[in-house]
């Protein structure tokens, strides 16, 4: 019976000992630890349509960074200082951002990028802030503003689809290749294709439409499409412009031959960097007013399946 009373007590010693101290909450990982796995989920000019695993700035436990962008890897050195600043460096350059509730904000390949750690968390940012604009401007040391680039016109982009072969929701049509308005276009990139033309922003004006196709010499899907895509681009009669985009050189030249596609491609431009899903192929849309129309197109579709989008886009 003694030795009952005595667990009690210690049993009630211990529950009055925690609650004269205070329990602390449950801390997760994240609030422990700030390495591990930071998703990209947009830069200054706005929101990631959707979460692409590529695409991560992951912070190891020994100091090392890795950043993982499309099929880019570099590798830097980090630390925190202060509350919050956190410095990556590279070859003895650094490059300061911040880290603050699990979301880094800092500026890598000449853009803003904002990542957020985990998956969950990163899909949840993506879902609330879709569409908009990630990181406000700022003041940089050098005198430019994160507002010298201007941001995409999202006001009357569809929402993201999980339909991949549905076409953006376009009321209005551009009614001639001749573009008189405004021309403040959202990529402008500068290149020059397999006929040694120099190419940029400024072909989109002379078209009612631009389509950018984003591929790669070992993708089979990216390269099968490709015949399907001249036919068309010939069956437009000038009013439709295909631009081919691919990052890889080796290969390229003989996909061209096999292929015998005639619309100009292009080596990739960092200026297309944000359109970018990870996949390939990957295609967006350009009206004449350089403005990108809708989310990207993930995946490979048939001839008849593009010439439907297109023609919606279009209006005829």
């Amino acid at each position: 019976m003694k030795k009952r009373l005595y667990r009690l007590a210690a049993l009630l010693a211990a529950v009055i000992l925690l609650a004269g101290c205070g329990a602390s909450p449950v801390t997760t990982e994240e609030e422990m630890d700030v390495t591990g796995r930071y998703y990209l989920v947009g830069t200054t000019e706005k929101t990631a349509a959707v979460l692409n695993e590529v695409n991560y700035l992951r912070l190891k436990d020994d100091g090392e960074a890795i950043y993982q962008i499309t099929y880019d890897q570099l590798e830097y050195k980090w630390k925190l200082e202060g509350e919050g600043k956190l410095i990556l460096t590279m070859n003895g350059e650094k490059t300061v951002g911040t880290l603050a509730n699990g979301v880094i904000t800092i500026r890598l390949d000449n853009s803003e990028r904002v990542f957020v750690k985990g998956k969950n968390a990163a899909q949840r940012y993506i879902d609330t802030h879709a569409n908009t604009i990630l990181v406000p401007p700022t003041d940089r040391p050098d005198g430019s503003t994160a507002a010298d680039t201007k941001a995409p016109d999202t006001t009357e982009a569809p929402a993201p689809s999980t339909e991949e072969t549905k076409a953006p929701d376009t009321t209005e049509a551009p009614a001639s290749t001749a573009h008189s308005g405004p021309f403040d276009p959202d990529v402008r990139f500068t290149g020059t294709d397999q006929y040694g033309n120099e190419i940029n922003e400024n072909v989109f004006r002379e078209h009612v439409l631009t389509m950018i196709n984003f591929w790669e010499p070992w993708c089979g899907p990216c390269v099968g499409e490709m015949p399907e895509l001249e036919q068309m681009y010939q069956n437009r009669g000038g009013e439709l412009l295909i631009l081919g985009v691919y990052w890889t050189e080796d290969g390229a030249a003989e996909v061209l031959s096999e292929t015998g596609v005639t619309y100009p491609v292009i080596l990739f431009d960092s200026a297309f960097e944000r359109y970018q899903t990870g996949y390939v192929p990957t295609t967006i849309f350009v009206d004449p007013g350089g403005h990108v129309i809708g989310q990207p197109y993930v995946g490979a579709h048939s001839g008849a399946d593009w010439n439907e989008i297109v023609t919606k886009m279009i209006g005829h």
